[in-house]
Order: structure tokens, then sequence, then C-alpha cells
């Protein structure tokens, strides 16, 4: 299966959404808004309309159609933190439109299966990008082969300790470190949708509506999943009121603070840059 074929299936022209982090593989077939915390990533420049990340995203309430992200999820460090954000922006029937590499196909796959439980917790905590607890996984755990495969095996032990220690070093400093926090399955992804949705505390109005594995077509390490969101009826009128205004305003669903991205880049210059 390709991103067209599922995008002509559940996403409709002239429908309203944002893709996060695109980077330089867009998903195509839609016209988002696009939204990225990075000026630029493994040196190469990201594409972004306005800054905001998945955990922030700069819209309003119950204000769109649909929320995109491909290989996103696992560079978060609350995933939870981003689900809830991807359901707060989406009008009642609005999808979430997902990627996540699976670890059996990626250099991820010495790490073991993310727990539900212990995405639950790092939501509870208020786990963020600057939290030292998955570093020493990441760096210990992933095959290097496949990570750096210009790396000599003697050499491997060595550059873990240098990975894990400057990533420690930049916590300690208050900065956020961009790892992949998690590491996801069809099945740990699947048992967290249904954990939210039935969460006596804040339970996710939403279902599973499509899935496929090895997903794209030409770059099938990663799995698809479409959720699609359902809320309470005082959602229903205010995203039916956006709705009406985005017929008129094309920028409407963006919040008065939403920070074009070509301002967020020249505050980085200020600053000596974002990578």
């Amino acid at each position: 299966m390709t991103h067209e074929q599922k995008v002509r299936r559940w996403i409709s022209p002239g429908k309203i959404g944002v893709e996060i982090g695109a980077f330089t593989r867009p998903v195509p077939g839609i016209t988002p808004f696009y939204v990225d915390c990075f000026t630029e990533f493994g040196f190469e420049s990201v594409k972004a309309d306005y800054y905001g990340h998945a955990c922030l995203l700069p819209f309003r309430d119950n204000s769109l159609d649909y929320v995109v992200s491909s290989h996103v999820l696992e560079h978060v460090a609350n995933p939870v933190s981003a689900l809830k954000e991807w359901y707060r922006v989406l009008r009642p029937g609005g999808l979430i439109y997902m990627v996540v590499p699976d670890r059996r196909f990626t250099w991820d796959r010495p790490r073991a299966l993310t727990p539900v439980e212990h995405m639950l917790e790092d939501f509870n905590r208020g786990t963020t990008a600057s939290d030292a607890t998955h570093i020493d996984d990441f760096a210990r755990g992933i095959d290097w082969s496949g990570f750096s495969p210009a790396t000599p095996p003697a050499d491997v032990p060595a550059k873990q300790e240098e990975m894990a220690r400057g990533m420690h070093q930049a916590v300690a400093r208050g900065e956020q470190v961009n790892i992949h926090f998690h590491v996801f399955e069809p099945s740990n992804v699947l048992a967290l949708v249904e954990a939210l949705r039935t969460s006596p505390q804040a339970p996710f109005r939403w279902r599973v509506v499509d899935q496929a594995e090895r997903f794209p077509d030409g770059f099938a390490n990663g799995f698809l999943v479409i959720i699609q969101v359902n809320k309470r009826l005082c959602d229903h009128i205010e995203g039916f009121w956006h709705y009406l205004i985005t017929r008129s305003e094309k920028k409407h669903p963006l919040r008065a603070d939403a920070l074009p991205f070509t301002e967020f880049q020249r505050t980085c210059q200020g600053i000596g840059g974002v990578k």
C-alpha cells in the first residue's frame, strides 16, 4: 500500500490539517499546514510553515480535520502528551494518520518493546526531551551496524559511552536530546490507543479505523495506524463553528500566537542555531 492510496481513501480534498515533522519526505496527496521544532535535521533544512512540535501545536481546539505524522512518535519523550495534543486540535470525526517505525525492521530491533505502562508513567511524570531516563537504553541498545555502519565493531563500545556521556551532559545543562525515546510495534501502539480510550481519568473518544504493516511501499520499515476521534456535544458545536469560518479564512485554525517558521529561524540564527 502507498500513502496516495490511503490518503485518497481517508482525507478528502479541501480538508484542513497539519503534518508534524515532515522534514524532506512530506506525506503526498495532502496540502496541510507544516510544523516543526527544528530548523534543520541531519544538516538538511526541514519543511515547515509554523513553529510547533508534537506536544504543542499552534492550533485552536477542535479546528482541524486531520493530524499527520510519519516517523515522529519515536522522537517524542512523552507519546501520551503528544496524542492528547493531536486529539485536542481535531474536530469530532477528525483523523490521526500516523506512521511509526517498527523496531523489527530498524536499528532499534535489539531494544525491548516499550510497555504501555511506561508511556503512561512518562505522561504522569510530565517527561520531556530534557529527561535522561531513555538515554542509556538508546545509546547502548541500538544496533550500531545499522545506526552507524562506518563504525568498526571494535570501536562501538567507546562510541556508545561517548554518546551516552554527551547526552547526559546536555540534559544536565537543561538541554533537550533528540533520540528514539521509545520502541514500537503495532501491538504496543494499538494497546496504548485502547488504554487511553478506556482510561477513567481522561478517556479519549476515538477508534482505530485502519492500519497497515510494512508501510508504505518503498519505505516499508514502519506501520500505519489511522484513528478517528469523536467528542462531546460542545466539541461538535465548536468544531462546526470553526469549520464555517475556515471556509472563508483558511488560516483561522491557527492560534493568534502561532509563530511563522521564518521568524523562528531568525530567532535561532540570533542564538547560534538549533539542530
